[in-house]
């Protein structure tokens, strides 16, 4: 986990996959304090991506799960 950690902190998100892995990752990351952070990049990334393909609607199912597991899920993501 912590290796994937460091991996992601000198990335950009920008793309479904990194919405997609971020997500992953904060669901992996639960009761660590990189979680949250983790949870609104993916957040904040899918919100500047288009959606309507099958990589942006797994993604946002991932980005889903994690706000649910997470207790995050404020407002669902476009």
């Amino acid at each position: 986990m912590d290796r994937a950690l460091a991996v992601v902190e000198g990335l950009k998100p920008g793309t479904w996959q990194s919405v997609e892995v971020l997500a992953m990752l904060a669901i992996e990351a639960w009761g660590r304090p990189e979680a949250a952070r983790l949870y609104a990049s993916a957040v904040q990334a899918s919100q500047t991506l288009a959606s309507g393909s099958w990589e942006s609607a797994r993604a946002l199912a991932w980005l889903a799960r994690a706000g649910r597991e997470l207790g995050l899920a404020a407002e669902e993501p476009r």
